[in-house]
This record gives structure tokens, C-alpha cells and sequence, in this order.
């Protein structure tokens, strides 16, 4: 692999720095070390080469940002006459200087004119203005042009210089603003650094502390929440450029990570190892065909949500004076917008159940327990399928029932679901049994990362059965699921009890009929929805409710 060269037994990466880029980046090389192993030296080195390349581009923007330009020689030259006309007022002084301005300035102004308009040029231009061009050559302040169009632009600076001289000549006090664009021209404005904004806790500390008092109270944080949270203030720290002082961050901060993160593809880190987001999303911009940015909704309800909450305690708790991103969202527009994700449809539905995979439901193991747990839960996601524990499913009532309230993050998604008839047939509760024989404590043990399932379904199962709608995900059974709740006639509230749209700790209120139980409810409800799935159960008895 390019970079790559093996060491005194190790893999090592290195990559040389262009000459002209040591002086920014500090370093003639940038070297990492890797592992022994070939295979995970490989893995690691795709995101440490991305990421000393990505520094390398950075330190190149930079030093192209520092060279001269035409404004930047310009204001040079004009700086440079004034000066010079200091020290001749000094030495000779002012009248003489005024005497002398007199009798050459103004044939050489005629001159400098012509030069403007493109009507003296060669070595005419060169005896008027050719020694500011070699003075600023020496100085290393020459921009990268035409030599001719270097002296036109000084020929036009001169005469704002000339204008100078003669209001000093009449006794002007206050001198008059330069006309010539490349004079009035702002210059880029230097980055703000950590080292401007001072000292002091950074958002990295506050979000420790806001962690370390919820996992204390009684109302913990989900982990996938905390986790959630860390992600958040990486990326804003990325977007920063460093951790940065909490009380120097501004709602203009704010903003701009708002924009920017309109600008930033669809799980960058993954898909840009080793970039930060500013970096991903240059490196995204340069691609054929780009990676979607993030999605407005999962910007607000994630990123900005999670930013902001963190700030929040800050401010409640005298770590910040104000919350700087309240109030901050992409506004995604009132009217109506095409769902990001829709439900599976019957025919879907024969297509994925019919595939050969729950031919033999004997067999099944966590890929077909997985999509099936999905579309007769509800479960919101294939990362809440995946924290399900064999403690938590058991008879409530005597309904066999799945506990979310571990695997979930809020307190409505922390719900008990009871069990399909359906799942019970094909045999899920003695494939649990079997499980808890092997001294198994998860549903899913090989169930790793947790979005291991949802990224085979989405690249291979769901292409392999010809579903190619962009907007039916795993999450889909989720949405197929609260579909029939409504198809079958469920009633409302005990739909939501199922769902995890209502809270199941007053579930009881939501039940006309004292003798029925919010379980047994549910259990009547789920259990009218058949989605007629071409498999052939086991016939395992439904137990008696």
C-alpha cells in the first residue's frame, strides 16, 4: 500500500511533506505507526493516510491563501510610496520635495494613465512603473501574473500615491480614501483560534459534568443517547477546528455549524476515515457522483437537539451564561414534503418472506428472527432489536410479551409488546429456550456492531429481493406495522400503548373495559393483523389468553 513500509517489525506510515508546506505544518514528515499484523495494519492505514493527506490540503489552502495576490502587491506598493515620500520629506523637506513633485509629477501621472488603458506597454511600461514590479519580486509580494498586468494594476496604484503627494503638498491634514479597487479591496480576515478566545471550560467539560449528574439521578441517559451526545460534540469540535472555550462560542458559531452540516455526507466518518468534518465535506465535494448530506430532520432532532440540550444544562448550571444554539433548526418547510420513509407494501412483504432464507423456519437464526421481531414489534430501530436481553421476554398475564423498556431510550418507547401469535408458530419462543440452554444472555449474541443487521438488509438482503424505493428501510416494518394497527381497526390508544406513542405506566386509563388488562388489550390487538407471509409455520400452539 502507498505510504506504507514495514519497520523493525511494524507497519508504519509515512508521508512526505512538500517542501514549501514545512514551514505551516511544522513537519518535513508526518508518520504514524500501525500494527504488526498485516490485515489490521491495512484497515487502520486507509483512515491514518486520509487523514495526513487531508492535513497536507489543509496546509495548501493555507499557504495559497497567504500568497500574493494582486490586491495584496497593490496595497504593498501604495504602503511603500507613501513611505518613501516620509523619508524624502525628512530628509530634503516638504517644499523641496514639493518643488520637484511639481515639475515631474504631472507628465508621469499623463504616462501612468496610458499604461491603465493598455495603451504603453513593453519596455515604455517597464522605464514608468517597472521598478515597483522588481521591487516587490525581491520582497517575495509579486502575485503569479502577466508581468504586464502587474504593471498596469501598479501604474493604477501609483496614481492614488500621486494623489497622496499632492494633498501633502497643499497642507491637506486628513488625508483623502485611495479610489483604485485593489486599494479599497478588504483582505481575507484571519481564522479565530482557541488562543483568541481565551481559556476555560470547553464543551467537552460540560458535557461530562451534564453526564455525570444524570447517570447519578434517577433518570438516567439511554447510552445510545450519551453516545449520541459525544458524536455531537466531536463533530461540532471538528467544525471549530478544536475544542474551544465555552463561553467564547457564539450563536454565529452556532449558524455556521448549521450550514455546514447541510453541506455533510451521510455518515462521513465511516464513508471519509480519518477526515474531520470540514474535510469530508471538501473531500465529499470532489467526488463524481457526492454522497447525500445529512437528512434536515436528522440534523434537527439529532445534531442541533443534542448540541443544544448540552448547552442548556451548561447555562442552568453557571458553566455558560446563555444557550447559544436555542432556537437554532434547518427549517424544513411547512408544505408538503414526500415521506423519507414509507411502509412495506404486501407485495414487499412476499418478497422478502418468501426468499429462501424463512423457507425452514427450524433453522432460523438472527437475520430472519431479526426482520420478523421488526414488523410484529414495531421496534424503532434495528440497534433497539439488538439490545433485546432473554430476561426480557417472559409471560405478563399470561401473554408472552418482549420487555423495550432496556432497549429503548425514552420513556414511552420503554414498553412491553406482547408476542405475535404468528412469531409463536414459527417456533420464537422455543429458539429463546434454546438460547438461555446455552447460557445465551442476549436474543442476538452475535448481534455486533448494532447496526450490523440494518447494513445487510439495506446493501444485500433488500436489493437481492428487488426492493430498490430508496425510502423503504429497516425502519420500514416499523412504519408497516403501525399501518395494519390502523388497517385492522385497532383502536387508537391501545395502537399507541403498542407503538410506544403513549406512556404505558398510565396505560390503564386508556382501557374501557375494567376487566381486560392494558396486556391482554394490546395482545388482542396485534394479534388481528395477518400479513399473510408466504412461510409455512411449526404449528407451536399460541398459549391460551
Amino acid at each position: 500500500m502507498k505510504y506504507v513500509n514495514f519497520q523493525r517489525g511494524r507497519y508504519v506510515v509515512r508521508v512526505t511533506v512538500p517542501l514549501e508546506l514545512r514551514g505551516i505544518i511544522g513537519k518535513r514528515e508526518l508518520v504514524a505507526p500501525l500494527d504488526a499484523d498485516k490485515r489490521s495494519a491495512e484497515r487502520a492505514a486507509h483512515g491514518v493516510i486520509n487523514g495526513f493527506l487531508a492535513t497536507i490540503d489543509d496546509a495548501q489552502a493555507k499557504f495559497t491563501a497567504t500568497r500574493p495576490t494582486t490586491t495584496s502587491a497593490a496595497k504593498a506598493h501604495y504602503q511603500a510610496e507613501l513611505e518613501a515620500d516620509d523619508r524624502e520629506r525628512a530628509g530634503a523637506g516638504s517644499s523641496a520635495v514639493a518643488e520637484t513633485q511639481a515639475l515631474f509629477a504631472p507628465r508621469r501621472a499623463s504616462l501612468l494613465r496610458l499604461v491603465v488603458a493598455g495603451q504603453i506597454d513593453g519596455d515604455e511600461a517597464e522605464a514608468l512603473i517597472g521598478y515597483a514590479a522588481d521591487d516587490l519580486e525581491a520582497k517575495g509580494l509579486a502575485p503569479t501574473l502577466p508581468r504586464g498586468d502587474l504593471l498596469r494594476a501598479l501604474a493604477e496604484v501609483q496614481l492614488d500615491a500621486f494623489a497622496r503627494f499632492d494633498e501633502r503638498n497643499k497642507g491637506v491634514v486628513v488625508p483623502g480614501e485611495p479610489k483604485s479597487a485593489l486599494l479599497t479591496a478588504p483582505g481575507p480576515p484571519a481564522p479565530m483560534t482557541a488562543q483568541d478566545r481565551g481559556t476555560g471550560a470547553t464543551l467537552d467539560d460540560v458535557l461530562v459534568a451534564f453526564h455525570k449528574e444524570r447517570t447519578a439521578g434517577a433518570r438516567n441517559l439511554a447510552d445510545k443517547t450519551m453516545s449520541e451526545h459525544k458524536v455531537a460534540v466531536r463533530m461540532f469540535n471538528e467544525f471549530m477546528g478544536g475544542a474551544m472555550p465555552v463561553r467564547s462560542i457564539t450563536r454565529a458559531d452556532i449558524l455556521g455549524y448549521k450550514g455546514a452540516l447541510l453541506q455533510t455526507p451521510n455518515r462521513y466518518a465511516a464513508r471519509f476515515p480519518g477526515l474531520t468534518l470540514p474535510q469530508a465535506i471538501k473531500a465529499n465535494g470532489k467526488l463524481e457522483k457526492p454522497i447525500p448530506t445529512l437528512d434536515p430532520k436528522t440534523i434537527n432532532l439529532k445534531w442541533l437537539s443534542h448540541l443544544s440540550s448540552i448547552f442548556r444544562w451548561g447555562a442552568n448550571n453557571g458553566l455558560v451564561d446563555a444557550n447559544p444554539a436555542a432556537g437554532i433548526r434547518v427549517d424544513e418547510g411547512k408544505g408538503y414534503q414526500e415521506p423519507t420513509r414509507v411502509p412495506f407494501t404486501q407485495d414487499d412483504l412476499q418478497a422478502i418472506f418468501g426468499n429462501e432464507l424463512f423457507k425452514h423456519p427450524a433453522r432460523y437464526e438472527t437475520p430472519q428472527w431479526a426482520l420478523l421481531l421488526a414488523l410484529y414489534t414495531g421496534a424503532r430501530s434495528s440497534s433497539e432489536i439488538a439490545r433485546i436481553r432473554l430476561a426480557d421476554i417472559y409471560e405478563e398475564q399470561g401473554v408472552p410479551v418482549i420487555n423495550l423498556s432496556l432497549a429503548s431510550k425514552n420513556v414511552r418507547s420503554k414498553r412491553i409488546v406482547p408476542v405475535h401469535d404468528a412469531l409463536i408458530r414459527l417456533g420464537f419462543l422455543p429458539y429463546v429456550d434454546k438460547l438461555r440452554r446455552k447460557g445465551k444472555e442476549r436474543l442476538f449474541p452475535d448481534w455486533e456492531p448494532e447496526d450490523k443487521i440494518n447494513r445487510w438488509f439495506l446493501r444485500s438482503f433488500k436489493p437481492l429481493v428487488g426492493i430498490n424505493d430508496s425510502r423503504k428501510v429497516f425502519h420500514s416494518f416499523r412504519h408497516t406495522l403501525k399501518t395494519a394497527l390502523a388497517r385492522y381497526g385497532v383502536n387508537r390508544d391501545v395502537s399507541d400503548l403498542i407503538t410506544g406513542h403513549a406512556d404505558q405506566s398510565v396505560g390503564g386509563i386508556y382501557i374501557g373495559d375494567a376487566a381486560v388488562t392494558m396486556v391482554q388489550a394490546m395482545s388482542d390487538g396485534i394479534n388481528r393483523i395477518d400479513f399473510k407471509l408466504p412461510i409455512t409455520s411449526l404449528d407451536h400452539k399460541s398459549p391460551e389468553k
